[in-house]
């Protein structure tokens, strides 16, 4: 398998996007030959009078506009391979895994744990689930495992794990399991109203059901007016698409909230109020040291695991 998708990636052509210096660890994962694609600075230009505004390089941003896009198909299937009617502008090229799983804001931690395993930065991986208790990717290779009876979450040592990437990915499924939108809600920065949209940042819902979208890329004119590009991931777990709308300009760039009053309509939700944006750099804030025993116990989507 290994050898089909290096070779693939020869008959694509050298790797070579602004946030990408090699190919992305998550092909080794992928259940088919290597597609084909292109970065997504390259598939989605800027609307006339408007351009891209600067990411320097390393930064979550820079890193979101190599990611690799379908060019062979923009419908979206779920994780068991089923066709979605979804407002799909382009398919991120990433393994969404077997089971249900990565859905909305599994999405968004996927991207950043991305990153950050991209970055040579995994050890700052760390999220917490919806109960407030800290997942960290350290812990899993050092052998923590969680115990969970009922009501009751225990953290007990066990074996050292491996810690390349496919391990790596294991570990994003537990988190996947008991994260959601109210944990992303609640853990991640605010900014302020006037603080310029960046790529990296996303609008989030809490509930059960809620709904997360990101920002894959900005663009901004003279005026300094600023559309965004963003992608999603939904229910069920699901490949993470860009989307489009008949109201955005040349179909994928939105326009953004700019006023407590205003909101940001996306296709697949109801609008989403400005004050729901959040941003997140490098780490996710709050999760790298403090592991307070957690306040209620673990939210799950999917089968309950009694030993993690």
């Amino acid at each position: 398998m290994r050898a089909r998708w290096f070779l693939a990636i020869a008959a694509v052509g050298s790797w070579c996007t602004p946030g990408f210096a090699t190919p992305p660890a998550w092909f080794a994962h992928l259940q088919e030959a290597l597609p084909p694609y292109e970065s997504l600075n390259v598939r989605y230009e800027p609307p006339p009078g408007y351009r891209r505004v600067p990411a320097a390089p390393g930064t979550f941003a820079h890193w979101l506009r190599g990611l690799p896009i379908r060019t062979d198909r923009m419908q979206v299937l779920s994780y068991a391979g089923r066709p979605l009617a979804r407002p799909s502008a382009g398919i991120v090229l990433m393994d969404v895994g077997t089971r249900d799983l990565m859905q909305c804001a599994d999405s968004v931690i996927r991207l950043h744990a991305e990153f950050l395993w991209a970055s040579g930065r995994a050890r700052e991986a760390a999220y917490r689930f919806t109960s407030g208790d800290n997942a960290r990717w350290v812990d899993w290779v050092s052998g923590e495992r969680f115990v969970i009876t009922g009501s009751t979450v225990r953290r007990v040592p066990g074996p050292a794990r491996n810690d390349g990437h496919a391990s790596y990915r294991q570990w994003l499924d537990l988190v996947f399991t008991y994260a959601g939108t109210r944990s992303l809600a609640r853990d991640a920065p605010r900014p302020a109203l006037t603080d310029p949209v960046e790529a990296g940042d996303f609008y989030v819902e809490a509930g059960s059901p809620g709904h997360a979208v990101i920002v894959l890329d900005v663009v901004e004119n003279a005026a300094g007016e600023r559309l965004a590009l963003l992608g999603q991931g939904f229910m069920p777990a699901e490949d993470i698409h860009v989307l489009r709308s008949s109201t955005a300009v040349d179909g994928v760039w939105f326009s953004l909230p700019e006023t407590a009053e205003s909101v940001l309509d996306t296709p697949s939700w109801r609008p989403c109020c400005a004050g729901s944006r959040r941003r997140v750099f490098g780490a996710w804030p709050g999760c790298a040291v403090s592991r307070q025993p957690p306040p209620k116990p673990p939210q799950k989507k999917h089968k309950r695991w009694g030993f993690l």
